[in-house]
């Protein structure tokens, strides 16, 4: 084997591991900075996210399950006859379907219950997650999210269940059924929008940014409608149901890595792209943290705008094997 073979399969080896959350933290270093060294190491680590969106398909349009896939290939590697060129082209087909079966089985972030024909997405560690529902609505998943949708009833009833984490929706337009989403005992409909949503323990919180959505308490009168620029609130425990004026410029950073910075304190600024970008930004020198920032970013990785900020505040960027360090001259 050689050494390009070698690395390659260490860094599957890696994703896995992020996938399954039992990577080290070493590990999570390395595999991050070869995510950032080329587009196309971004794009196959996504590909792995996506293995059981595309298999769910494959599923579908063959009539295959896991146990009768894995049972034809043993009785086929059992067998050995002479075959002809067609058999061995089946052959090679149930053993990549059977390999593909065993990749997705190693990937603890999603799983299928196929008997219910429930999808159940957990993105895991991955720093977004972009998956397209079966009617069309553009689903980006933030890291730790957990989602599910009944794909055999979906498009007769758009209904997702977010079970936690956050997600920034683009719903698809369907005038014979109302996009909506449940969190526990509060639902959001959709009135043709793109909107942020985040369910946490002890809150629920919607944002929307383009259209209106109506929240609604389960079983209840509680309700508000929230159009473009809104932000609606549900408490948990006291079962409030609130809506006010959107005063975070940067709830979909996690989405696009457009920040806008008006006289923010560097420690703020720092916490909230350490929530974004998911690495480790340390802060040196005296009165560091209370500085100062007026600055718009939009750059998909964290060192460029790290570079910008440094060049804004007059001070120095280091890179150290765990982190980023932000230091006075």
């Amino acid at each position: 084997m050689n050494n390009s073979e070698t690395n390659e399969s260490f860094i599957f080896s890696l994703i896995i591991e992020d996938l399954e959350e039992t990577i080290s933290a070493e590990n999570k270093i390395l595999l991050q900075r070869w995510r950032e060294d080329d587009p196309s190491n971004e794009h196959t680590y996504q590909e792995f996210l996506n293995v059981q969106i595309n298999l769910g398909k494959l599923v579908d349009k063959l009539d295959i399950d896991e146990h009768r896939s894995w049972s034809a290939l043993d009785q086929k590697l059992e067998d050995k006859p002479e075959i002809t060129s067609s058999q061995k082209g089946h052959q090679f087909f149930w053993m990549k379907i059977a390999a593909t079966l065993l990749v997705l089985s190693s990937l603890a972030y999603g799983y299928f219950f196929w008997k219910n024909r429930d999808v159940v997405i957990n993105t895991g560690t991955a720093i977004m997650t972009n998956v397209i529902l079966p009617d069309g609505t553009d689903l980006k998943l933030n890291s730790g999210t957990q989602v599910r949708y009944n794909k055999k009833t979906f498009l007769e009833d758009r209904k997702l269940v977010l079970l936690k984490g956050e997600a920034f929706i683009v719903v698809a337009t369907n005038h014979r059924s109302r996009f909506r989403i449940e969190l526990g005992d509060l639902e959001a409909r959709d009135i043709g929008t793109r909107f942020n949503i985040n369910k946490k323990e002890d809150q629920s919180v919607v944002i929307v940014e383009e259209g209106e959505v109506e929240l609604r308490e389960k079983d209840t009168d509680n309700k508000v409608n929230l159009k473009a620029g809104k932000l609606g609130l549900y408490d948990v425990k006291s079962k409030t149901l609130t809506a006010v004026d959107n005063s975070d410029p940067n709830y979909k950073a996690w989405v696009d890595k457009n920040f806008v910075f008006n006289e923010v304190a560097l420690e703020d600024v720092i916490q909230k792209l350490e929530e974004v970008y998911q690495m480790k930004i340390e802060i040196k020198g005296a009165g560091m943290k209370e500085r100062k920032l007026t600055a718009k970013l939009k750059y998909p990785d964290l060192k460029t705008a790290l570079h910008v900020i440094a060049a804004s505040l007059d001070c120095e960027l280091l890179r150290t094997d765990s982190s980023f360090v932000l230091s006075s001259h």
